[in-house]
């Protein structure tokens, strides 16, 4: 009869490799050699459990190889997904060719087509997508198994058949959801740990640039005044008036940047006010028209009802400034950027999505870091000034992205009360 203790044995199998990837490897930097192991790992895992299966009675067995099978895909990528369905196909190759193999090889195939539907959009769906999903292709899996059995041992007994169905069907549903949990959470531990970092990072910067950023503008003021009068002499070559101005132009620059210095050193916590989101993003989009018509993209306003937050209007501006105009500039031919918005739990959310170059979940992760950007001249300052903002006002920016296809930024901000 099915074991309690055995089933925690099983899960354990499962769980071990997993647990071990997650708490030593996923710190570091995403690489090939990482995914390479945490397939390696997923393939350790199906072999363990089709060693030890669980056993009912009457001398049924059956094992948790789905699930191991199916974290490779979803958490691993294709690659790690094919390397898992091989090392299935051989392993039960090498236990017997038998009605068992058979089954594997039926179920399996067609479960891998499957898995394909969904594989594509799982890595920046929510936890209740990933969870939903997750179920669905185990399920699928699990129905295409009994039913591969059922075919090939039509004689199994009646008395024991809705036991074996029940069990069978549990045991993978809630191991599947099991380890989902878990991995999502440590997951989020992590990315909330360097969240920490990057905010302490983001804080010594702020520090350093207002001792510094002030004194580096009084020199800037002084050059900057002598071009303008330089640049009034009436007996100047088309050299010099051309070299005057490209020196204007990087002091411009050079200003740019320092302001972006001193805009990270402190954040406006009064001036206040309610502002309403709708009317302060169209004013933003109206401002980049021109920029967007001559980088060739079309900016498709689908912004919709009402919704006020607290905030100070100048600094919230700004950060929609530098987001429309990163998705602008992510666009390297002709391209569309979108604005929609909606109510999310007490929270207005507005999305910004671009048909550009996306980015990987690396370039996602290291995304408000100090300095980093994926821009040719960009300083990185800009994407750092918004998540600073938006998070002295309890709010969120998330970012789901595709290489090649595109990039949704969503900003969550809390609602006014009242």
């Amino acid at each position: 009869m099915f074991s309690f203790d055995n089933y925690l044995f099983v899960l354990l199998v499962v769980l071990v490799p997993v647990f071990v990837y997650y708490s030593y490897f996923f710190k570091k930097e995403y690489t090939q050699e990482n995914s390479l192991l945490f397939g390696l790992l997923c393939c350790v895992s199906i072999i363990l459990s089709m060693t030890y299966p669980l056993e009912l009675s009457n001398g049924h067995i059956y094992d948790l190889r789905t699930i191991p099978w199916l974290l490779a895909f979803l958490y691993g990528g294709l690659n790690m997904g094919i390397l898992a369905t091989a090392c299935i196909f051989i392993y039960r190759f090498i236990i017997g060719v038998d009605y068992g193999f058979f089954i594997t090889l039926f179920t399996y195939s067609i479960s891998f087509i499957t898995v394909l539907l969904y594989l594509k959009n799982y890595r920046i769906s929510n936890f209740k997508d990933k969870l939903r999903t997750s179920f669905t292709l185990t399920l699928i899996n699990t129905l295409l198994v009994l039913a591969g059995l059922f075919y090939t041992q039509p004689y199994i007994e009646s008395v024991t058949l809705p036991i074996f169905i029940i069990y069978f069907t549990l045991s993978h549903l809630v191991t599947i959801v099991i380890m989902i949990f878990i991995i999502e959470s440590l997951r989020e531990a992590e990315h909330s740990k360097v969240k920490l970092q990057q905010a302490e990072r983001i804080k010594v910067v702020g520090e350093l640039a207002a001792s510094v950023a002030h004194e580096v503008r009084n020199p800037l003021t002084v050059v900057k005044g002598f071009i303008h009068i330089f640049k009034n002499e009436s007996n100047l070559t088309t050299s010099q008036i051309s070299s005057l101005a490209l020196m204007d132009s990087e002091l411009q620059r050079a200003e740019k940047i320092i302001h972006d210095y001193l805009s990270l050193a402190k954040t406006n916590t009064t001036d206040l006010e309610k502002i309403d989101m709708i009317e302060l993003c169209n004013h933003v989009i109206y401002v980049t028209e021109s920029y967007a018509l001559l980088k060739g993209v079309t900016v498709l306003n689908q912004l919709q009802d009402t919704y006020y937050v607290t905030a100070n209007r100048s600094e919230l501006s700004q950060v929609f400034l530098n987001l429309i105009k990163n998705g602008i500039e992510s666009i390297d031919e002709k391209g569309t950027l979108t604005l929609s918005s909606s109510k999310t739990k007490g929270y207005v959310q507005i999305d910004i999505t671009d048909t550009g170059k996306g980015m990987s979940e690396e370039e996602i992760q290291r995304l408000g870091t100090p300095f980093y950007t994926t821009k040719d001249q960009g300083t990185g300052l800009g994407t750092m000034f918004c998540y600073k903002t938006i998070g002295h006002l309890h709010g969120e920016i998330k970012v789901k992205s595709i290489l090649n296809e595109g990039t949704t930024v969503s900003v969550l901000l809390p609602l006014c009360r009242g």
